[in-house]
Formats: C-alpha cells, sequence, structure tokens
C-alpha cells in the first residue's frame, strides 16, 4: 500500500492513496513541509484518497499545526465518510465540519 501528496502553489494540497499507519510517518512530514512552503491559505484534498482510518484525522490536525502562528485558513474538500465518523467518534464532527468546503 502507498500513499503521496501532490502540493500546487495556490495552497491545494491532494492526498493520494492509502492513509494508514504504514504510510503515515512520511505523510506527516510530506504534510508538514508542503504547509509551510504555502504562502496562502491550504486545501486539503482527499479526493485521491482510496482508503483512511484515523491516520487521516491525524494528518488534518498537523496540517493545522504547521499553519499555527501563520496568516492563513486550513480547508477540507471530498472528505470520506469514514473519516467523518471517526470524527464523531473522537468528538471532533463539529471542528471537521468548520473545515470542509
Amino acid at each position: 500500500m502507498s500513499a503521496s501528496i501532490v502540493s500546487d502553489n495556490n495552497g491545494l494540497i491532494r492526498l493520494e492513496g492509502v492513509l494508514d499507519f504504514t504510510t503515515a510517518v512520511s505523510l506527516r512530514s510530506d504534510i508538514e513541509e508542503a504547509v509551510k512552503a504555502q504562502s496562502s491559505d491550504i486545501t486539503l484534498d482527499f479526493a485521491g484518497v482510496t482508503l483512511t482510518n484515523s491516520v487521516g484525522l491525524s494528518l488534518i490536525l498537523v496540517a493545522a499545526r504547521a499553519l499555527e502562528g501563520r496568516e492563513g485558513s486550513l480547508r477540507l474538500q471530498s472528505v470520506p465518510d469514514g473519516l467523518r465518523s471517526i470524527a464523531r467518534v473522537c468528538e471532533l464532527e463539529d471542528w471537521l465540519g468548520t473545515l470542509t468546503v
């Protein structure tokens, strides 16, 4: 299983593949670097994600922390239903909803 991110210069970071405990380590650092390289708002796009578990939620938190203390906001798009369910169980559904476009 593999996963990757693709980042452009307009603040879009697309996650692709399987987000699980195997892929989490490299994705964490990739997302931190991609967020720090942007000078604008960030949008995490989950459209290319084929499978995720709680790692998906942790990667959203990684992006949010990388933005702390900087101008710009974090937005999410194409959030998988399974990830929304995990957020509900963790009582983060309202927070996730405020980020979703």
